[in-house]
């Protein structure tokens, strides 16, 4: 059944040079990929050196800003640029991601078992019983046409966008399906930018999630009365 729909991936990056070639090498070798759209949000590092290698490749669209404007106007225009039935999101970050991690994203969907697929990397049992974080993360699997409606509410709540897309979904009665990817992982914040910078980024994030929801407090009681509704 995959043969039977168009597949295609946004990648965003903002100064990956260390993890991001290895990320669209894996997603345009992919043969259930049918086209690979990676937008280089602003990045200063080697992060457009290193995709350059991939420039031929007919399944490569990229997409490159002067300046950072933020991950989800970067996932957005991903969108937008994709001709895909299902978007498949994959964060730029992230390492050991293999084909195998790609079909658990997307089998569901094709499946009819879900109307979005989560992806949380996972290296133990730790993360996957007890993580916080698991509705955050990146990597995660649409049908294009129901992110449509939405496209321009979560252009800008940059680092918000997940819990936007969760807060919808929710709100919508939608089932949303949780997929543990063995042995893929993230570079710590601490690793990327130090001590400093790893708590200057996560008070950021932190920041914009929870303006998201102050903004869209509508559709968190929306989401909150469809979750009571299911029980």
């Amino acid at each position: 059944m995959l043969n039977d729909v168009k597949i295609s991936a946004v990648i965003s990056a903002y100064n990956e040079e260390n993890s991001v070639a290895a990320v669209v090498k894996t997603t345009l070798d992919s043969e259930i990929i049918d086209e690979v759209i990676v937008v280089n949000d602003g990045s200063t590092d080697k992060t457009a050196n290193n995709l350059e290698q991939f420039i031929s490749n007919p399944k490569y669209t990229y997409i490159e800003y002067e300046k950072n404007r933020g991950k989800s106007f970067a996932m957005v225009e991903g969108v937008e640029k994709a001709t895909g039935d299902i978007i498949v999101f994959i964060d730029a970050d992230i390492f050991n991601f293999e084909e195998k991690h790609i079909k658990q994203l997307i089998t569901p969907l094709v499946n009819q078992e879900a109307e979005m697929v989560i992806g949380h990397p996972t290296e133990n049992k730790f993360d996957e019983k007890l993580n916080p974080f698991q509705m955050l993360a990146g990597e995660r699997a649409v049908f294009k046409i129901d992110i449509l409606p939405i496209l321009e509410d979560i252009r800008h709540t940059q680092y918000g966008i997940e819990t936007m897309l969760n807060l919808y979904y929710k709100s919508k009665g939608k089932k949303i399906k949780f997929e543990y990817l063995w042995g893929v992982y993230h570079l710590t914040k601490i690793r990327k930018n130090g001590v400093n910078g790893s708590f200057k980024n996560y008070a950021v994030e932190i920041k914009q999630i929870f303006k998201t929801l102050a903004t869209n407090y509508v559709l968190v009681m929306m989401a909150v009365k469809a979750i009571f509704k299911g029980y």
